[in-house]
Order: C-alpha cells, then structure tokens, then sequence
C-alpha cells in the first residue's frame, strides 16, 4: 500500500505514527501534586467536561492547563540561586551576592541593596521574586533572582523592625516577630509591591528567630526573648490568624539560628545557647513535635543566614565568636549527617537575609 498511512500501525509502508495514550479520567480537576509521565498527557474533568494537559511536570510540582482556561500552577518559594543581601562588616553592608545552590563554589556579586542593613535573617521568595525585609528599617526591597542587578523598593513593613524571620507560599511573604517585645507577623502579596498588612500574633515575642515552610504551614524555631527561645510556633500561611505551638527544639538557642527546609523536613542550624553551636536539628513541618538531631555545621556560628533549592540546604556566613565568617556549609536535606564545606560569600559578614529562586 502507498500514501499516508495514519494511526495504523499493522501496516509496514507509508507514514506510521506511534500509538498515544489516551487521556485518565478524574471526578475532580488536577492539582500540582496530580504527577503524570510527560509534557502533553491529559485528564479529563468527569464533572465539568474540561480537557486537562500537563506543560510542566516535576515531581509533586506540576502544572496542567484546562482548554475552558483554569490553571493549575505551583507557586514556588525556593529556587537554585541562592542569594544573600546585607550583613554588617562591620558596619552595615549592601553587598548582595549569590550561587548556583547545585554546584558547590564561592559566590559571585550580584548588586547592590537599597540601603545598608543588617538582621535581615530568612527571607520571602516566590522563585521569581525575592523580597527583603526587616534589617533595622521598615523598609522592604526585592530582587528578580534570575537577573543580576540592584534591589528596588517594594514598599514598608508595619513597623521598623531587626531580627524578623520569614515564610513564604510563593504568594504571600510573610514576616513574624522580630524585636524583643514584639509578637506581630504581617504579610504582603509577593507579585504586587505595596505595604506590610497585619496577619496576626507570634505566640512570643522573640528576635533572630529561625524560620521555614512547606506549601501550607510556616514554623519559626528558636531566637531571643530576653532569655533562651526553645519554642516552635507555626502559621497556616494561606489563612490570617495567630500561631499556635508546634513543640520544642532540641537545644535552647538564643539568637541568630537559620532554617531551610525540602518542603517535608525543616532544619535549624547554628545559634547561641549560650556556646556558638555547630548543631542542626529538624522537624516533620506537617507533623507537631519536637526535634530531633540532624548532625553538625563545620563552624559553629550564629547571627547568619540559609537557603536551599528543595533539595540542598545552605548556611552562610555569620560570626563564630572570635571572628566574622565567610563560609557556606550544605547539606542533603534528606540525608542526615554533618555539612560540608560549599564555598565562601564575597565578603565575610553577620546578620545578612537570604533567599533563593530561579536562576533562569
């Protein structure tokens, strides 16, 4: 036979096209965690009739089109660059540098702050845009973390404020507590700049507090509330409201812990208590209850910052008690066990923010 032979695949002459596999069947419309094989596989929404198809598939993280023109997207919070905005050395600095999160090496510049800060700790992402806050100022500022250049005002937070953590769904950033007599978290919409709303309050009030999320539930861990800070408290970012408890960390640090998490386990690394600790513990983000022991930091250190691309943990920077530190230590966040050395930042320094989000 000759010509175009479509769809028959008993025949050996002409064209002939692979077999497809049909569309799956669902009573519901996907969600990110609905995970498939391929760009271009298709669920059909029994209720409503709309044709879903997959054009970004990663693990727990996809996203599906509907030809009716619902989306189904992930917000992200993390990405493979990591970037550190300000510290002091010793006096307040605007360095921002970054790295490449999956490849170990030191760290390159990437601008220039707004202002000099410092205290700036954990910080809000949505992958495409990072914004810093806290540092002494109520001041907040963003980077687009795929483009290399200075940080543009975003607007101001409720209140002036120094050592406040942050979380992020990668719609909403949000910072909790952050001065010794201070238990307010308060929110901002990460895609539109504009000023901090109030969220509700923090169970302490409490400083340096380490913080981290997964895509529903923010945990701050640790920091200074005029004495040590043993508690975990957490937040359902989606929805205003105060925090409740979460349990206790493994260690009373007081000040200047850091967190990352994979989306499933949170770790908290460094801290005074009142020793400069090399100790990293972790928690279960979406079971309460205590920590548990994760391994060491090569330095122990305090006043520093973290980030992670969900798979890779980083802790930057800090001071160790004789001297400002310019080192990065990683760690497989799955794996536990004692960190490695990753790199240096471009200028040692204590009390920088970081983040992380898409490097393209």
């Amino acid at each position: 036979m000759s010509g175009i032979i479509a769809d028959n695949l008993e025949r050996s002459s002409g064209l002939v096209k692979a077999a497809s596999v049909g569309p799956t069947t669902s009573s519901s419309d996907p969600t990110n965690t609905t995970n498939t094989n391929a760009v271009g596989d298709r669920i059909i929404n029994t209720t409503s009739g709309e044709v879903f198809v997959a054009t970004d598939v990663t693990t727990d993280e996809n996203t599906w089109e509907g030809q009716l023109g619902t989306s189904v997207t992930f917000s992200k919070y993390f990405g493979d660059r990591g970037i550190c905005l300000g510290g002091t050395n010793p006096s307040n600095s605007n360095v921002i540098d970054y790295v490449t999160i999956s490849s170990a090496g030191n760290a390159s510049d990437f601008g220039n702050a707004v202002d000099s800060r410092r205290a700036c700790t954990n910080q809000a992402s949505s992958g495409t845009r990072g914004i810093f806050g806290s540092g002494g100022s109520n001041v907040m500022q963003y980077v687009t973390c795929a483009t290399t250049g200075n940080a543009t005002d975003f607007g101001d937070l409720t209140r002036s404020v120094s050592g406040a953590g942050a979380v992020s769904n990668g719609t909403r950033g949000i910072w909790i507590a952050g001065n010794e007599a201070d238990d307010v978290i308060e929110y901002v919409t990460i895609a539109t700049t504009g000023n901090g709303t109030d969220f509700g309050d923090n169970l302490h009030q409490v400083t340096d507090n380490g913080t981290c999320n997964n895509d529903t539930r923010g945990v701050s861990g640790g920091g200074y509330d005029g004495s040590g800070g043993r508690d975990y408290s957490y937040i359902t970012m989606a929805t205003t409201g105060n925090a409740a408890d979460f349990g206790d960390m493994h260690v009373i640090s007081w000040s200047g812990l850091a967190a990352v998490s994979d989306k499933t386990k949170g770790v908290w690394g460094g801290g005074i208590s009142p020793s400069y600790e090399d100790r990293m513990e972790y928690i279960n983000i979406a079971s309460l209850g205590d920590a548990s022991d994760f391994g060491n930091l090569t330095d122990g250190r305090s006043a520093f910052t973290s980030y992670g691309n969900g798979t890779r943990a980083c802790w930057v920077a800090g001071y160790d008690g004789s001297s400002l530190s310019n080192i990065i230590d990683y760690v497989t966040i799955a794996s536990l066990g004692n960190a490695s050395d990753f790199g240096d930042v471009t200028e040692a320094r204590q009390r920088p923010g970081g983040l992380s989000g898409d490097a393209s």
